[in-house]
C-alpha cells in the first residue's frame, strides 16, 4: 500500500505543476510517478480488469493523461505523446467496465486521431475510428478530426487551413498547426508547378497568410526560392530533364515480350 500512497503524494505535486504550466517540473514528477507505480499489482495487462485495483488504475490513467496534455504537447514531443496515448487507449477500452469514464477521455481520443492525421497515418486513423463507438462520433472532440480527415480526402485544403480557429480545445492547436503546415506545403508545391508568377493577393489567400512578411518568412523557413515583391510572387523555374519517351524502342520491346509470352503459353 505504501507504493500507492507514495504515488498519490507525487500525483498531487504533478497536478499542481500542471496547473502552474511548469512543464520541466511536471516532466520530473512524471518520471518519479512511473518509478513509484512499478510496485503496483494492477498495471494494465497484469490482471483481468475485474480483479484489478481501481485506485491504482485511476492514478495511472490520470498520470498518462497529464503526461499527454502537460508534458508531451508543451514539449512538442510527438513520439512521447503517442507512447502515452497508447497506454491510455488500453485503459479507456479494456477497463471501461471497472473505471468511471474520465472527463479528459474524449479530448485525448480526439487528440490521438489528430496526431495520426498530422503524421499522414491515414490507415491507422481509420483503424482507430472503428474502435470508437459510432454514437460518440458526434462528440465535438471526436467530430473535429473526422471533419478534417474528410476535408483532406476531398482535397479541400482551404477548409483545413481555416479550421485553425475552430479547435474544440487549446490542446488541439499543436497538431492542427502541424497539419496546416503539411497542407500549406502541398498547396505551395502545386502553385510552383502550375504558375511562373502569381498575384501576391491570390498567393496570400491561397496560403492563408496575412501579409507579404509572413509569406517571406515561410519561404525562407522552407527554403523556397520565391521572389516576393509588392504585387507578385515569382516562382523559381526548375530545370526540367528531357523526359521524351523512346516510343519506337518501347513498341518493339513490347511486341517482343508479347511474342515470348505467347510462345510460353
Amino acid at each position: 500500500m505504501s507504493g500507492l500512497k507514495d504515488a498519490e503524494g507525487l500525483m498531487a505535486k504533478l497536478r499542481d505543476a500542471c496547473k502552474k504550466n511548469n512543464t520541466p517540473e511536471a516532466a520530473k514528477l512524471l518520471s518519479q510517478i512511473k518509478i513509484a507505480t512499478i510496485q503496483f499489482t494492477s498495471l494494465p495487462g497484469m490482471k483481468p480488469p475485474s480483479e484489478s485495483d481501481p485506485k491504482e488504475l485511476l492514478l495511472v490513467r490520470e498520470a498518462y493523461e497529464l503526461a499527454c496534455l502537460s508534458v508531451s504537447l508543451p514539449q512538442d514531443d510527438v513520439p512521447s505523446f503517442d507512447r502515452h496515448m497508447s497506454q491510455l487507449k488500453t485503459l479507456y477500452a479494456d477497463y471501461a467496465g471497472v473505471l468511471p469514464r474520465s472527463e479528459r477521455q474524449f479530448e485525448l481520443q480526439g487528440l490521438g486521431l489528430l496526431s495520426l492525421l498530422a503524421q499522414s497515418k491515414i490507415a491507422e486513423f481509420h483503424t482507430e475510428i472503428e474502435l470508437i463507438p459510432v454514437d460518440q462520433w458526434e462528440n465535438p472532440f471526436i467530430r473535429f478530426p473526422i471533419k478534417l480527415e474528410q476535408y483532406l480526402m476531398e482535397g479541400s485544403y482551404q477548409k483545413v487551413l481555416s479550421s485553425v480557429g475552430e479547435v474544440p480545445a487549446a490542446s488541439y492547436k499543436c497538431f492542427v498547426d502541424k497539419l496546416s503546415g503539411t497542407v500549406r506545403d502541398s498547396i505551395a508545391e502545386s502553385l510552383e508547378a502550375a504558375f511562373k508568377t502569381l498575384p501576391l493577393a491570390v498567393g496570400l489567400k491561397m496560403l492563408r497568410f496575412k501579409d507579404a512578411t509572413e509569406l517571406s518568412d515561410y519561404t525562407a523557413m522552407r527554403e523556397r526560392e520565391w521572389v516576393v515583391d509588392s504585387s507578385h510572387i515569382v516562382f523559381k523555374e526548375e530545370d526540367k530533364e528531357d523526359l521524351e519517351v523512346p516510343s519506337q524502342r518501347v513498341i518493339v520491346e513490347t511486341l517482343s515480350y508479347a511474342k515470348e509470352l505467347e510462345r510460353i503459353v
